[in-house]
């Protein structure tokens, strides 16, 4: 209901149950009662606050089964592309919170900010919220700074896999890339030219034009490149060599013009809007709705995640979709569905309530989209316990199968003599 009310949007949520037939929703009438859905609202929790230490200094304790419970999850089901990127993103939120930070230079301002690992496509492989000093992060890489420490704390689990990393000045230092290195992690980021380590005998400024480009080599192979643009960046690399690539710039009059620059500038620019492009993905009917609760504005920033997530991998395995089709295929499928445990009714129940004895034959637990679409994720198991075949009951067979589908939760026959899975994901009803 959530994911719905982000594309189908009122002033407030109660509005959906508004009388007003130009502000009342129907589906959301169907789904759940106002007060049913105000119920869970206000006793939402993640975590037991009777069991919250009274010298707790984890500043998300009452959300910290969620975050935990994610990162693992967002780990384990996709591996991402070789380039990641690590970055700043935001979650909304302007009431009062110690966690609260204000970046001027971000699209959102004020809110909470996350520290992400994400890959090419802007799948959010692991993420930390940040909440000032660190205990645990510092005592665990001593001797780095808090950039450094991010870096290595987001990407210690991809050490060894030969991964290449992106970051941004704030994160880089010569000290990180020869630690990344010594992990077989490439890593390449543009850096400010006060950091220690960096080679003091570079071309100046005055003396390069736009096109030029100069650098040098450490004993470890760390290469830094100063290349002129219409400013001055600054870049290194731990696995980069001295090759150079072309990119187009537009000028002022609307022409373009070609200019040779390293080719790690060119892989930067390339591979750096991981997070970007998550952030954007999950500005797309988001779930944002105001709460007193501090911790709710992150509740809901965090299944919007999950839900950019999921779209990334079903871009994957499906035909990519807009955005929007894909949240309203996930808000039908989990608003539709039918309880599957629940008795069904015998006849004596519905012509007791005045209701037809007939069962419309289009009449299955599982919405059409979810029952055709995704071919390559259903899959029949089989459990202990037994139910009746979806199939077989339309037709007015009794048959109680042990096997059902994994991602529909109904069961259906698979055997020799008929198979009802099949027929159940194909027939177009």
């Amino acid at each position: 209901m959530n994911f719905f009310m982000g594309y189908n949007t009122r002033p407030a949520w109660r509005d959906h149950y508004s009388s007003a037939p130009d502000l009342n929703n129907a589906l959301i009438c169907n789904t759940m009662p106002r007060d049913r859905f105000a119920f869970i609202l206000s006793h939402l929790h993640c975590n037991d606050n009777s069991q919250m230490p009274r010298d707790c200094k984890d500043k998300l304790y009452k959300i910290r089964p969620m975050v935990d419970a994610l990162n693992k999850t967002f780990q384990e089901v996709y591996h991402g592309t070789r380039e990641l990127s690590v970055d700043e993103s935001m979650v909304k939120f302007k009431g009062r919170s110690v966690l609260k930070q204000y970046l001027p230079m971000k699209p959102i301002k004020r809110g909470y900010k996350l520290w992400c690992l994400a890959d090419q496509r802007g799948y959010i492989k692991k993420f930390q919220i940040y909440q000032g000093k660190d205990e645990e992060m510092n005592s665990k890489f001593i001797g780095y700074g808090l950039g450094e420490k991010v870096v290595l704390e987001l990407t210690e689990q991809n050490w060894g896999e030969g991964k290449v990393v992106y970051f941004d000045n704030f994160f880089s230092s010569v000290a990180l890339l020869e630690k990344l290195k010594t992990e077989n992690t490439y890593a390449c980021g543009t850096i400010r030219s006060n950091r220690k380590g960096l080679p003091g005998n570079m071309l100046a400024d005055s003396q390069m034009k736009r096109g030029d480009s100069d650098h040098r080599f450490s004993n470890l192979d760390i290469g830094y490149w100063k290349w002129k643009d219409n400013k001055v960046v600054h870049l290194v690399s731990n696995f980069h060599g001295n090759n150079e690539a072309t990119v187009s710039r537009k000028e002022k009059k609307g022409s373009r013009s070609t200019i040779t620059c390293p080719v790690a500038v060119k892989d930067y620019n390339t591979y750096m809007g991981g997070v970007d492009t998550a952030d954007r993905l999950r500005a797309l009917y988001c779930i944002d709705r105001k709460s007193p609760k501090w911790w709710h504005r992150l509740f809901w920033g965090l299944l919007d995640i999950a839900f950019v997530n999921s779209y990334v991998i079903h871009g994957l395995i499906m035909e990519q979709i807009p955005v929007k089709e894909f949240r309203r295929s996930v808000t039908q499928g989990l608003m539709t569905m039918k309880d599957t445990n629940q008795k069904r009714k015998t006849s004596t129940d519905s012509i007791t309530k005045g209701g037809s004895s007939k069962r419309r034959k289009s009449d299955y637990s599982t919405i059409k989209d979810v029952r055709l679409g995704n071919k390559g994720i259903h899959w029949p198991k089989f459990v202990e316990n037994r139910g009746r075949c979806e199939v077989c009951s339309m037709k007015k067979i009794q048959s109680k199968p042990h096997s059902k589908c994994s991602h529909c939760n109904v069961f259906l026959c698979v055997n020799e003599k008929k198979n009802c899975f099949v027929e159940y994901h194909e027939v177009n009803m």
